[in-house]
């Protein structure tokens, strides 16, 4: 009994140690990816209808403190949007010389690569707007 218990204590010794010196052939698995962002959507609004019926909107997303996604309207007060107002898109291409909605695309644009709205130039034909797209990016960003 004694014989045949040490027997089996020394086979159990020596299989823990093959199995613990042992290549376990594993290898770790080494990612060089980042760590997902923080994403944040930053919003800033005018806070009244003005005498046309309209305020000033903007939706500004920071991944990491980096703007990466900017979305500047005006909207109606009866739930509509300089941007899909063809009429007043083409009016004031023609007045002007540009598109409400393609201003404001260079406004956007710009501020993305800029990362400061100080730094956005005003789009020829839309002064108004730039004005109203810095104060409302800067108040968002704040």
């Amino acid at each position: 009994m004694k014989k045949s218990l040490l027997f089996v204590s020394i086979i159990l010794i020596l299989s823990l140690m093959v199995v613990g010196c042992g290549d376990s052939g594993a290898t770790e698995e080494v990612t060089t990816e980042e760590p997902a962002g923080e994403v944040e959507v930053l919003t800033a609004e005018e806070t009244e209808f003005n005498e046309r019926g309209h305020k000033a909107v903007i939706e500004i997303t920071r991944e990491n403190e980096e703007i990466i996604a900017v979305n500047y309207n005006e909207v109606y007060e009866d739930g509509g949007s300089k941007k899909e107002d063809e009429d007043y898109n083409a009016n004031m291409e023609a007045g002007s010389g540009i598109a409400f909605v393609d201003a404001v695309a260079e406004l956007e644009e710009a501020l993305i690569a800029a990362q400061d709205p100080e730094a956005v130039d005003v789009v020829s034909g839309a002064t108004s707007s730039h004005g109203k797209f810095v104060e409302l990016a800067k108040e968002a960003l704040q």
